[in-house]
């Protein structure tokens, strides 16, 4: 991979799987099994993402998960409900001893039990991410019994189908401050949307003229977004502001004075889109600049 890569990660990877399951329930809470139902309201489903809501009706802690549909197979019959639910959590075990032996990696010995790290408790909004457009899923919820860490009553699920294109509208702020650069993804009214995907690279104008004998910028990130979109897409997606240090360390790219790059932004709701690709010198620890949409060097992919 380029050394001018600005998104890297493994340990991105793991750590956005496991958030699916990450929560902050106390394991102390008071809790029942008894008749709980468990309300799912999906409010946006756009192309590589779902927003929704999980409402019981009790206190208890239960699991939530969203996944791809299985032609052929009901998870509602009540053949096939306690088998599914208890699979799900399996899967969950899984998830929850790889953080464990993540943490102990790390030096981390007070470790978090089951039912807080990956157990719900109380009415939560939440976004599942990473999917692929034009794909039905099934989003489900059900009761757990924390202490047998069984499941409990009745499986509850939606059935929703993502789109082709994305329905959310995002534009970017591009910052450079000194080492530092920063993205902000934005909605219309200018806050910053935590939940929408995007992929982001620079690189220096020396390495397209040098090692790439003069390729466009417009050429090298296609290449490069494409490339990441079909191999591990997942351990290069950021959401939200996400900060980076241009010191050469950790893979990033190493700003030297006088060079000129260009970094590229491009959405990820599902598939690649919005592509915007800044130009600019750097001059020294001292150089700033902002950059919205309006500063591309490409327009329907042709520089301005």
């Amino acid at each position: 991979m380029n050394k001018h890569v600005l998104v890297r990660g493994v340990v991105v990877f793991l750590m956005a799987v496991i958030a699916l399951l990450a929560t902050s329930c106390d394991p102390q809470a008071k809790w029942t099994t008894k008749d709980v139902t468990v309300d799912i309201d999906v409010f946006t489903v756009s192309a590589g993402y779902v927003e929704c809501s999980f409402r019981p009706s009790d206190d208890a802690y239960y699991f939530i998960a969203c996944e791809p549909a299985r032609p052929g197979f009901d998870p509602l019959d009540p053949k096939n409900q306690k088998q599914f639910m208890t699979l799900a959590l399996d899967s969950a075990e899984v998830e929850y001893i790889a953080w464990r032996h993540y943490l102990l990696k790390e030096g981390e010995f007070t470790i978090a039990p089951f039912a807080s790290h990956c157990l719900q408790y109380g009415a939560i909004d939440h976004f599942f991410t990473s999917l692929e457009p034009n794909t039905a899923y099934w989003i489900y919820a059900f009761v757990v019994d924390p202490e047998k860490g069984e499941p409990v009553g009745k499986l509850f699920l939606k059935s929703v189908t993502t789109t082709q294109h994305s329905i959310v509208d995002v534009h970017y702020e591009y910052r450079v401050q000194g080492l530092w650069d920063y993205i902000y993804p934005l909605n219309p009214d200018g806050k910053i949307n935590n939940h929408f995907p995007y992929l982001a690279s620079i690189v220096d104008s020396l390495t397209l003229a040098e090692d790439l004998d003069h390729i466009s910028p417009e050429e090298y990130f296609d290449d490069y977004f494409l490339t990441i979109s079909k191999v591990d897409p997942a351990s290069n997606i950021r959401y939200g502001v996400q900060v980076v240090k241009n010191d050469g360390m950790n893979s990033y790219v190493e700003f030297e004075e006088g060079h000129t790059y260009y970094t590229a932004i491009v959405s990820y709701d599902g598939f690649i889109g919005n592509n915007v690709i800044y130009k600019f010198t750097w001059t020294g620890e001292d150089f700033a600049a902002t950059f919205t949409d309006e500063d591309s060097i490409v327009s329907d992919g042709e520089d301005d």
